[in-house]
């Protein structure tokens, strides 16, 4: 028990609880496109600002995902090699390639298999693109600009676009630190991209749907999970300012997240600062989330415990739930059921998209990744190659 206690204690709660938040409207999303829930009755009740918040908030999901990205990585950094200056190329690479490349290759492999297969809705059509084509694109971290030249890929593919945007940056991460050598020249640098980024999510490729898919499209918002960990990390706060700051995310989150239509007749929208806002919003949570952390302040009810279930195996959640949405909505649709059975879909997805994530992060990412860092910690130095 005791050893439980301990391990649970290196979770910060509050991170588990936002990115399981994020998750699950990730999942919702997925799961309305396909079986509205406004089908039914309970959906009809659902008062319409409701319902989007609920169901169609998979967008400010995967922007949560970014910001919390970038403070858990740099948070990460700063924890292993205390400075920005001593960031190690090597050592970094070897811990993201650790990470990220045993589940991201043995999704690519059943995708394949399924497309050779010629199993329906993960066929890649071959007047867009080749499946090898995809794959490349894949490795590389450049599918979203596949999808912005050629269109949706199926699903499972689709989803790919924001991993290669955060692992593009994070390519480039620990270079920055090498040639920035402060910490307030890395977050200048950096803040550069609170200025790009909304105009490359509403002016570049503007007559392309995925054109908002960008590289640059969603760098503010990581960046500001960087300079959130920088300034969790290097600067005291008092109770009263942290409050301040707590209240201040609060508020810009909300009214983000609820009063979406308020923010778009405003113009925010439009010119792409809802992101920012709202990116802005969740790096100050952070900040005083991490500030609690490490005052020892886990209070979190236990009710939560789910939800941070989900947050805690995002990764493979979110990299493995299509799977589970493409057969129980098979499975939904040869049965003809009523529209009133809508809510059994979406628990039964919600539930399995979980078991599975935790599955593969049990028996296959998480050994995985512990395995190639022993292998790979030769590289984790202390010095920038």
């Amino acid at each position: 028990m005791a050893m439980e206690e301990t391990k649970d204690l290196k979770h910060n709660h509050g991170i588990d609880l936002f990115r399981g938040l994020a998750i699950l409207s990730v999942i919702l999303l997925h799961i309305n496109t396909r079986i509205p829930f406004s089908d039914t009755y309970l959906g009809g009740l659902i008062p319409t600002p409701v319902y989007k918040i609920i169901f169609w908030s998979g967008y400010y999901g995967v922007c949560t995902f970014f910001v919390i990205s970038g403070f858990l990585i740099t948070n990460s950094s700063l924890g292993r090699w205390k400075k920005i200056s001593n960031v190690s190329l090597q050592g970094f690479y070897a811990m993201r390639f650790a990470r990220i490349m045993p589940l991201l290759v043995g999704l690519l492999f059943i995708l394949s298999l399924l497309h050779l297969l010629g199993v329906s809705g993960f066929v890649i059509n071959p007047n867009q693109t080749s499946l090898g084509r995809s794959i490349v694109a894949a490795l590389t971290f450049h599918i979203n600009w596949l999808e912005i030249k050629v269109g949706y890929l199926p699903a499972s593919w689709d989803i790919l676009w924001s991993l290669s945007i955060e692992e593009v940056f994070y390519f480039f991460f620990p270079i920055l630190c090498f040639l920035c050598r402060k910490e307030w020249q890395f977050i200048a640098l950096i803040s550069v991209f609170l200025i790009i980024s909304p105009f490359a999510r509403t002016i570049w490729y503007s007559g392309n749907e995925l054109g908002d898919r960008n590289h640059f499209a969603f760098l503010d918002a990581i960046s500001l999970g960087c300079i959130s960990a920088i300034v969790s990390r290097r600067i005291k706060i008092k109770d009263v300012h942290l409050i301040i700051i707590a209240l201040t995310g609060w508020l810009l989150f909300s009214v983000i997240m609820f009063l979406r239509k308020w923010v778009y007749s405003v113009g925010l929208t439009n010119i792409g600062l809802n992101v920012t806002f709202l990116s802005i919003g969740i790096a100050l949570i952070l900040i005083w989330m991490q500030k609690r952390y490490d005052s020892g302040q886990q209070t979190l009810s236990k009710f939560t415990g789910a939800i941070r279930f989900f947050g805690r195996n995002s990764y493979e959640i979110y990299l493995t739930h299509m799977f589970v949405v493409y057969i129980f909505v098979r499975i939904y649709l040869s049965l003809k059921l009523s529209g009133e059975w809508a809510w059994a879909l979406y628990a039964l997805i919600i539930i399995f998209s979980g078991a599975l994530g935790s599955i593969v992060a049990l028996y296959f990412s998480n050994p995985s990744n512990i395995k190639l860092r022993g292998k790979l910690k030769m590289f984790n130095s202390k010095k920038t190659g």
